[in-house]
């Protein structure tokens, strides 16, 4: 109701600030006795188009641009999907709708986006989010390829500055509403039919000398994901039984034959080598279905006044506030196939040199049948105050004052934390199997019983039955964060009476960032259940899977597993705690949250992380204006100087203890806690630093009347990403291969290319044109992540594993040969039956029996972690060259146009399938094309729109994803019942393409996304 409520407000102020605007301009203009003389004014696709054309046209240097097709109307309603018309971008989607965008193959991290010439705050990134705005409150986005000396610094790919209106740039009044509806049939249980509401008005007074403009928006979108996701396909090289006896080293000097290896000629592996060979095969492990409901709410409002008292004096203050709210309801069901389960059966097909699995089946082990529902809740709120003065105080002289400030803000929406995650399971799962296929989703085929031990045979099947489920593990976590910008720009233009011009300018920026998390999770011994099984029957409401990936290979199989259960999230925390009060289970909690039950988010944060970077530039720019072969030329010569400080500091919490469970093989670090109960805290300050001089060259002439000839070249920047230059020291995991952990790096130095580019444009129509670009990049001084082995970062904190006690058991079962292994059912047996009585040793009921859980005492191996920092590597440069074409063609006066690009992208280098070594190659590169089909002539307007990317590399780790070639055909359709009023439909992605990344093959599936189609339709009333 309250949401309602807010829109009606909006609409009925928008409504009523446009009738008193109209009407005082009409009474003005009535006393003045003003006749004023018809303007026309050339709107629709086919005016979008000119302006954009003109755009690039009229640069200096590599400039592209996508202008409004008429007030409130942009040519997509995602600003992100409408960049992707411009040659050499590329769009990241999430949810169905463009975030983020990827130039000429340098992903989001290598770009910038301003707003209005601006850094603004985000939730964490350096670029403007596009999702945080509605596009009809844009009135251009200019696309800055080439490296400028007067535009900001942060974009190797390129700067992209969104533009709002300006009241004075648009004299008298100019009004626009629109209502629409979205229907997204995604959604399994939210609305399908949600609503948008813009209002867009600029009036100017006193002989246009002062001028207001407004715009607002809220819109609600309820929407669906639908995923089937394999976490990892661990590459291994292959071993006989041979390199197992004999215990045969790697390179490291660890067995090669470790724990997880399938033995070559291996009678249940069907289709694997007989014999060691070059090459690999993967193995699958945790292979999930994730069912996800959300709902978005964006609220926008910009206020621009303008005042210009005399004619070489314009003052602007603008104000924007954007508020989006995004609530997800997951549910998943899932399994876990371990890599060193002693009875598996497998089928793999080779394709060349990679063996991947069709069939990979776990017989016995792990035996959760394991569901989970999550609540995700994230409120990100960003507000900006900006003040520009711009006086001409000479008709040669221009000066510009600009002055920003702007802070977002990024905090939980739910009671819950901002990310919250229950699972329950039936301890019942005797055989797991996965089936893959080179398209589609693993089929993952699941039979419930009991087993024998240690025989493995079946003594009993069960079916699907809620009287089985019980609840074990959670996860409450809460994450707050704010970034504030305050940034000074101080520019000018000189003109000389020959045309030639001097650009100069000093500027500072100031970025804080704060980040604070706390997580409270129910790990260790939670797993094996909190109540008895049938506790909580009650609250479960049985679903079915079928049906959702429905028409997918895979999809409709009959093996496939279908039945999982649903539940409400707070009931079921009531019962968990019902449970607890009980006294039904102990728990060993790192920290049970102010609810005391680890049911509750906690915002006693542990870590606390706070940068700074403080960066003063200046420039100079020079324009010659001169004549070749009596034709125009323009050369631009710029110089960029900038200096930059980094400040960070961070409060992590310190460990204390380690606690094993030798039957699960699962570790937990508690943290360290003062005699009061409070966790300790460890302080870490960081200082980094640098300068960088930045030159710029742009060339064009005018060869005839309609051919332009380009060349650029410079040197551009990408700064590291907020998160890299953060402090704190964060642990991640700890496992009997010690522990992993990881911080940011204040010291690292900003990714540098040299550019160059060529370009032959041919305006060959009033509206038509043809081009080719070439462009080389060679980048240098990459960040990448060094793993840093073996450190000890506690000084009382000791590692079991390795222990005393664990030695002796060792002894024991094996003799001391390091050639043989302990299965952890046979260590946990040892542990039971040998050491109970040890002070460091806890004996509970679990699972499957009795479970041991030693504690690292002194005495014991110091535990050791593996860090991931980033650094700056000087090994790692590329060189990458590409082309982009570009042509827009209309037909006469048919009103019938189309515009095509198409970019090629070549990179020096290319991951190699066949090692399983870490590899450093730049990912995301890949070609791209976009086709436009449209027809403008009143009353209709038509546009057709295809996008098409390549197959690109995700992530460039030991066991590589790949993302598959993308294409999404999209619609619109306007009708002008008059100059007024307009109706439209538009769709997105109607063939329902999905999206699908693989690892070494295609047979590998890491994530199958369903692609659902989308409407919008609404009216559009311009006063």
């Amino acid at each position: 109701m309250d949401d309602i409520l807010r829109k009606m407000f909006l609409m009925v102020v928008v409504s009523l600030v446009l009738t008193m605007s109209n009407a005082f301009s009409q009474e003005a203009d009535q006393q003045a006795g003003v006749v004023e003389l018809e303007e026309i004014v050339i709107t629709g696709i086919k005016a979008s188009l000119k302006r954009s054309m003109d755009i690039k046209r009229d640069a200096k240097g590599i400039v592209a641009g996508i202008s409004q097709i008429e007030m409130g109307k942009f040519p997509d309603a995602n600003l992100a999907e409408s960049l992707q018309r411009v040659s050499g971008i590329a769009i990241e989607r999430a949810r169905g709708e463009g975030t983020e965008i990827t130039v000429r193959g340098f992903g989001p991290r290598f770009n910038l986006v301003t707003f209005n010439g601006r850094q603004m705050a985000t939730s964490g990134g350096r670029s403007f989010d596009f999702g945080n705005i509605a596009s009809e409150g844009i009135s251009a986005v200019e696309v800055y390829k080439s490296s400028r000396a007067n535009v900001p610094t942060g974009g190797i790919g390129a700067v992209v500055n969104v533009k709002t209106r300006k009241p004075l740039e648009t004299p008298g009044l100019n009004a626009v509403m629109v209502a629409e509806g979205i229907y997204d049939p995604g959604t399994r249980n939210g609305e399908k039919f949600t609503p948008e509401i813009v209002g867009s008005f600029s009036q100017t007074f006193s002989q246009d000398k002062l001028g207001v403009a407004l715009s607002l928006s809220s819109s609600t979108r309820d929407g669906g994901d639908q995923n089937a996701t394999t976490q990892d396909f661990w590459g291994q090289p292959f071993v006989s039984a041979q390199d197992v006896v004999n215990g045969t080293l790697d390179e490291n000097g660890n067995v090669k034959a470790r724990s997880g290896y399938i033995i070559v000629g291996d009678e249940t592996a069907i289709n694997f080598p007989t014999g060691v060979s070059e090459g690999i095969y993967s193995m699958p492990t945790n292979v999930q279905y994730n069912l996800d409901d959300f709902t978005r709410e964006r609220v926008n409002a910009q206020l621009t006044f303008q005042w210009r008292p005399i004619d070489n004096l314009t003052g602007t203050v603008d104000y924007t506030y954007a508020e989006n709210k995004s609530d997800t309801r997951h549910q998943d069901m899932s399994a876990w196939l371990g890599t060193n389960c002693p009875t598996r059966e497998s089928e793999w097909i080779q394709e060349g040199n990679i063996w991947s699995p069709i069939t990979y089946t776990n017989i016995g082990c792990a035996n959760d049948n394991l569901q989970g529902v999550g609540l995700f809740g994230v409120r990100d709120e960003l507000e900006a105050l900006g003040f520009q003065i711009e006086w001409q105080p000479r008709e040669n002289l221009t000066l510009t004052m600009d002055y920003q400030n702007s802070t977002d803000r990024s905090r939980p929406n739910s009671k819950h934390g901002s990310s919250n995650f229950v699972a329950v399971s039936a301890l019942n799962r005797i055989t797991t199997s996965a089936h893959f296929g080179a398209s589609g989703i693993p089929v993952l085929e699941v039979e419930l019983g009991e087993r024998n031990t240690p025989h493995n045979q079946i003594i009993r099947r069960d079916q699907f039955d809620v009287q089985d489920m019980q609840l074990t593990g959670s996860s409450f976590n809460s994450e707050v964060k704010k970034m504030e910008i305050q940034q000074l720009q101080f520019d000018g233009e000189f003109l000389f009476d020959e045309g030639h011009s001097i650009k100069f300018g000093i500027g500072r920026i100031e970025v804080t960032n704060r980040g604070q998390s706390k997580g409270i999770s129910r790990g260790g011994n939670a797993w094996s259940g909190l109540g008895q099984p049938g506790d909580i029957a009650d609250i479960l409401t049985v679903d079915t899977i079928s049906g959702v990936f429905s028409g997918v290979q895979g999809g409709d199989d009959t093996r496939q597993r279908m039945e999982f259960v649903n539940w409400d999230f707070q009931e079921m925390i009531d019962l968990g705690e019902q449970f607890l009060r009980e006294g039904s289970h102990v728990l060993s909690l790192n920290e049970p949250g102010p609810c005391l039950t680890g049911f509750c988010p906690s915002y006693d944060f542990d870590t606390d992380e706070v940068s700074t970077e403080t960066s003063n530039s200046i420039y100079l720019q020079l324009h010659w204006v001169d004549e070749l072969f009596d034709r125009p030329v323009n050369l631009y010569a710029g110089l960029r100087y900038e200096d930059t400080e980094v400040h960070s500091e961070a409060k992590v919490p310190a460990y204390s203890r380690i606690e094993w469970n030798i039957s699960a093989d699962r570790y937990q670090l508690f943290r360290s806690q003062d005699s009061n109960g409070d966790v300790v805290r460890q302080f870490s300050e960081i200082d980094g630093a640098y300068s960088m001089l930045l030159p710029s060259l742009d060339f064009d002439i005018e060869l005839t009347e309609d051919v332009m000839f380009r060349a650029s070249a410079g040197i551009s920047v990408s700064r590291p990403e907020y998160n890299d230059i953060k402090g704190a020291m964060n642990i991640y995991s700890f496992s009997n291969d010690g522990g992993f952990g990881g911080r940011g790096n204040p010291q690292l130095l900003p990714i540098e290319a040299t550019n160059f580019d060529l370009s032959l444009e041919w305006y060959y129509a009033d509206e038509s044109y043809v081009s080719a670009m070439f462009w080389a990049k060679d980048v240098d001084n990459f960040i990448v992540s060094a793993k840093f082995e073996n450190q000890p970062l506690f000084k009382d904190l000791y590692d079991p594993y390795g222990g005393s006690l664990y030695e002796q058991a060792y002894e024991e079962l094996t003799g001391g040969d390091p050639r043989f292994g302990i299965s952890s059912r046979e260590l946990n047996k040892y542990f039971v039956e040998v050491l109970a009585n040890e002070q460091n040793v806890v004996i509970q009921e679990g699972t499957a029996g009795l479970e041991a859980t030693v504690t690292g005492v002194a005495g014991d191996p110091l535990a050791l972690f593996q860090l991931n920092i980033p650094i700056n590597s000087p090994d790692r440069n590329t060189a990458v060259t590409g082309w982009d074409f570009e042509l827009k063609h209309v037909f006469g006066d048919s009103g019938i146009g189309v515009s095509a690009n198409y970019t090629i992208v070549r990179g020096d280098l290319e991951y190699d399938l066949g090692q399983l070594a870490e590899q450093w190659v730049v990912d995301g590169q890949s070609n791209t094309a976009d086709l436009v089909a449209f027809y403008d002539k009143q009353p209709w307007e038509v546009r057709l729109s295809w996008n098409w990317r390549d197959q690109y590399l995700k992530s460039a780790g030991e066991n590589p994803v790949f993302v598959e070639r993308y294409h999404q055909l999209d619609a619109n359709v306007t009708y002008q019942f008059n100059e007024n009023m307009a109706v439209y439909f538009e769709g997105k992605n109607l063939m329902e393409q999905n999206r699908r990344d693989h690892g070494r093959s295609l047979y590998q599936l890491r994530y199958f996304g369903l692609g659902h189609a989308r409407y919008h339709f609404g009216a559009r009333y311009k006063f």
